[in-house]
């Protein structure tokens, strides 16, 4: 299957074995990560706190750590050189047979010559889309792309490299264990959508479908299943995790305050259930996101409503014929392909895996030569008008962003980070917009407002673009709400304007485990978020008034931002959520768009032609050196230390309601550091 499996055509060649810095990379990882985690577990602490040189030690710990890769590297090195130069020039070989034979085909043929556009067009395209996907670029610039997740832009790249090229003549998408977001699963549908748009054919082939995976597949020419393949789909479900019950469980109570009707923040650790208002709320986004799934299903299959959801009940005990006759699918398939491929492209096409995307292949075999590319400085030095599109990913925090591996770490938005960003944006002439890709729940309100101030101060010099991805909700909204423009998913969920802040109690917890705590304060409210006890009314009037007055603070920020677009502040306020096609209407944004349409429309704002402006990516990948820095300045360990415990909780619980379990956790950690938070208390998942 694909095209390193013959599928039809002229199967593209390719080496079963690569040199990458990848894989040196992962394994520099691996090894580093294991060294920090017993540099810094608590035995080893005990024992070298013993010694004043401890975090030298550790430090030394580390760099002797690296010294061995460097070391085994050298061996493999000299090992597997060999082999895979062999290899290569092993393929290069069939390869250019392979040319002479079609060549010599092609000279003795007696058939007509052919015109110039079907000369031209003699490439398919081959997308394998699996698993999770990164909103955002690969955030470390010495892992490539082989070795990461697929990005959303270098998939929505490939499919605009297919339909904007002469040479080829459709693509095939293979979909195994698709798990992506409703809106990245639009932003790849509409990107299908160009594909064909330009006469080219869009096929997609799967073992097996589930509702993404059919979601995305209804968006093209032809749905292939793999013969006695499955077809399961179900509507939309949401789980919300509460854990007040556990919390009382182990004597932990959650004292939290909070601002706006409908917010349902502290609802997560305070309560065993949703409340009325959360109810009313959830209810409307939830009916409207289901509402888009059924009319895109009904649009690309040219079916109605009633046999959409006929189909979505029937589908777990359907044969495959049943799934033709009652057109779920297109064709019934082998795993080659080779009987569609040949109707739908003929037989002398080439497979293109790759499709504008980067070689992987390294020349150098040096380890010291690969270690010269690794700590290589990182910089965007702009040459002739750019368009900046700075992401903002995760919760918003105060200090410095994280960017998360895929490992140990997930991302983050750090008012400090981002205030440098938008410094060098503003400093750098060649920079003539910027657009912000927004993906966030919120988080610190301190840091919300910093970030806002930089948008603002920006855009008063540069025309500001904000794209929205699956949510900005909250402090997400609140940084939003800064841009000139606002673009939205029609299923990407925005609003939740509102406060909340509290603190857990933990005296009933110690009072099990026979911890006694013996408080001294001094002054008014120096005991004012002390854990052992909850807030006495006078402590709640000072949380209560600091809260109202954030709350003015994110209404008057809205208002300031969207102008007479939003007609009236107070439909849309006390934490209310939206979908992106109910956010356009009430005028909370301005347009149904993916990053790529604000991109395009800011560059003809800005009267900037296509192909004579560049776009860069911010912030900047870290490059070696810095993460290694962060390695050494002791960050890491903290959260390579709780690892096993997070990754068994993840894989008990699975990927969506790990990701509902850890946005509540990641709530209550924040509350440790920010006093007032601007969060969106729950996470969407389409099953």
């Amino acid at each position: 299957m694909g095209p390193d499996h013959g599928v039809g055509g002229t199967a593209r060649l390719t080496l079963a074995t690569r040199i990458g810095l990848g894989a040196y990379a992962k394994w520099m990882v691996q090894t580093l990560a294991t060294s920090a985690c017993v540099m810094s577990c608590p035995i080893w602490e005990q024992v070298m706190n013993r010694d004043a040189g401890w975090q030298s030690s550790k430090r030394f710990g580390l760099v002797g750590g690296l010294v061995i890769v460097v070391l085994v590297l050298s061996a493999i090195t000299q090992i597997t050189v060999a082999p895979v130069g062999a290899a290569l020039a092993k393929s290069q070989a069939i390869a250019t047979q392979s040319q002479t034979a079609v060549q010599a085909s092609e000279s003795v043929s007696d058939q007509p010559q052919r015109d110039s556009h079907q000369a031209i067009q003699t490439t398919v395209g081959w997308l394998e889309l699996s698993g999770e996907m990164r909103d955002t670029p690969i955030p470390y610039a010495w892992v490539d792309g082989e070795d990461a997740k697929q990005t959303l832009k270098g998939v929505l790249g490939q499919l605009q490299t297919v339909a904007e090229g002469k040479q080829y003549m459709g693509v095939v998408i293979y979909l195994d264990q698709v798990s992506m977001s409703l809106a990245q699963i639009h932003a790849i549908t509409s990107a299908m959508e160009a594909v064909r748009a330009n006469g080219k054919r869009v096929l997609t082939f799967a073992a097996a479908y589930d509702t993404r995976e059919y979601l995305l597949a209804s968006a093209a020419d032809l749905i292939l299943l793999q013969h006695k393949g499955s077809i399961d789909l179900m509507g939309m479900s949401v789980e919300e995790f509460y854990v007040a019950g556990l919390l009382e469980k182990i004597g932990v109570k959650a004292d939290m305050l909070q601002i706006g009707k409908y917010k349902g923040a502290a609802e997560a650790i305070t309560s065993t259930g949703p409340s009325e208002a959360w109810n009313e709320n959830f209810d409307s986004l939830l009916t409207d996101l289901y509402d888009q799934v059924i009319t895109r299903l009904a649009d690309g299959r040219n079916m109605s409503r009633d046999e959409i959801e006929a189909i979505i009940r029937d589908s777990w005990t359907m044969t495959d014929t049943q799934y033709i006759r009652r057109r779920v699918v297109d064709r019934l398939v082998a795993r080659d392909l080779v009987d569609v491929t040949e109707i739908e492209f003929g037989d002398s096409f080439t497979w293109d895996d790759t499709m504008g995307l980067p070689s992987q292949h390294v020349q150098a075999v040096s380890p010291f030569a690969m270690f010269q590319m690794l700590f290589q400085e990182q910089s965007h030095v702009t040459h002739r008008p750019t368009i900046a599109v700075v992401h903002a990913n995760g919760p918003i925090i105060s200090g410095d962003s994280s960017f998360g591996d895929g490992i140990f770490t997930e991302d983050s938005i750090g008012s400090r980070t981002f205030n440098q960003v938008c410094g060098e944006v503003v400093d750098d002439e060649n920079i003539k917009g910027v657009i912000f890709r927004i993906d966030s729940p919120g988080g610190s309100a301190l840091a919300s407002e910093i970030i806002w101030q930089a948008i603002r101060n920006l855009s008063e010099t540069k025309p500001v673009f904000v794209s929205i991805g699956s949510i900005a909700a909250s402090g997400g909204y609140y940084i939003a709400s800064a841009g000139n423009e606002i673009y939205v998913a029609p299923q990407s969920i925005v609003g939740s304007i509102g406060a909340v802040s509290g603190k857990l109690v933990m005296g009933g917890l110690y009072d099990m485990v026979g911890i006694n705590i013996h408080r001294r304060h001094r002054g008014p409210l120096g005991d004012l978020f002390n854990n052992v006890e909850p807030f006495t009314e006078e402590q709640r009037e000072v949380i209560q008034g600091s809260l109202d007055k954030i709350y003015e603070q994110f209404t008057q920020r809205v208002v300031l931002g969207r102008g007479n677009r939003l007609p009236d502040i107070a439909q849309v306020d006390e934490g209310m959520l939206f979908t992106g096609r109910q956010a356009v209407a009430n005028g909370m944004a301005d347009k149904i768009g993916i990053a790529s349409d604000a991109i395009a429309d800011l560059a003809e704002q800005l009267g900037l032609e296509p192909g004579k402006y560049d776009v860069i990516a911010l912030p900047q990948p870290l490059s070696f050196q810095e993460w290694l820095s962060e390695i050494f300045s002791i960050r890491v360990p903290s959260t390579i230390r709780s690892h096993v415990v997070v990754d068994t909780a993840h894989r008990l619980l699975g990927d969506e309601a790990w990701r509902s379990a850890s946005h509540v956790l990641e709530g209550i950690m924040l509350l440790r550091k920010e006093r007032i938070l601007l969060l969106m208390p729950r996470v969407v998942v389409v099953r």
